[in-house]
């Protein structure tokens, strides 16, 4: 009884609702939302799913069990991550005396979210920003220590932006990744390509720091050739990071919801 009415107190908090607010909700008096929360009283077993409900969150959390988890497969893993990332954003704009469900709600921004693939849920504070278009996915970005200002001055970062701008670059990455060309030579990569400057190629190769140069003695005779250093995995930061310059580049305001402050873009 005590980790139960704990929880209604702990939950009412973090939703910065009043124990009036709440008693509205419920249809019972503040009062009784305050026997609930000293154990006073417990609230009838017919509340209970209701309560869950306002709170967005299951009967048995209200009692502080957590269900035991099942193993979740690769094919899983994303569409969990999504859907958590859809509840956390709806969780954060919802008002439970003026939306109502919350789960009516989730469904709603579903909907929306779902509409035309456009539309975006941006929710930011003093130090974080999280991102999600239901098309793309979501990203979730920490405030670096130094701000924002010091990922500009990233060298690192600077030389994998300026190789992705490279037609030769860009044309060799789209066929290797289209043929999941793990090796290759240098020679049969242009051929196939179209590009004729095969020094600067590899010199991009070799900066991109994705490849490993290797070599092989072929009837006394070494012959070159190019490794994926760590395989495909080591790619999907660069997929990340051109999709998202893709977002920024095609960008338009549109908004299921923004909540932060309007200071967010401080140095």
């Amino acid at each position: 009884m005590e980790m139960l009415a704990a929880n209604i107190a702990r939950l009412r908090r973090e939703r910065g609702m009043t124990q009036e607010a709440l008693a509205e909700v419920i249809g019972v008096s503040a009062q009784t939302i305050s026997k609930w929360e000293n154990s006073t009283t417990c609230p009838d077993i017919a509340l209970l799913p209701l309560l869950a409900d306002v709170f967005g969150v299951t009967v048995d959390a209200l009692y502080g069990r957590e269900a035991g988890h099942a193993a979740v497969t690769p094919e899983e893993a994303i569409d969990r991550v999504i859907e958590c990332v859809r509840e956390t954003i709806v969780g954060a704009c919802w008002e439970p005396a003026r939306d109502g469900s919350f789960r009516e709600e989730l469904a709603q921004y579903k909907r929306v979210m779902k509409q035309d693939g456009q539309t975006r849920s941006i929710i930011e504070n003093d130090r974080d920003v999280l991102y999600f278009r239901e098309a793309l996915g979501a990203l979730a970005l920490r405030r670096p220590e130094a701000g924002w200002s010091s990922l500009f001055a990233r060298q690192d970062a600077a030389a994998m932006l300026r190789l992705a701008s490279e037609d030769a670059f860009r044309r060799a990455m789209q066929h290797i990744i289209s043929r999941r060309m793990l090796t290759f030579t240098l020679p049969s990569l242009m051929k196939q390509c179209g590009l004729t400057d095969e020094k600067a190629l590899e010199a991009q190769l070799t900066e991109s720091g994705l490849f490993s140069r290797r070599e092989l003695l072929i009837d006394d005779a070494p012959l070159t050739y190019f490794e994926l250093t760590g395989g495909e995995r080591r790619l999907y930061l660069v997929y990340a990071m051109l999709a998202f310059a893709a977002e920024a580049a095609g960008y338009q305001p549109v908004h299921y919801c923004f909540i932060g402050n309007m200071n967010y873009f401080t140095p």
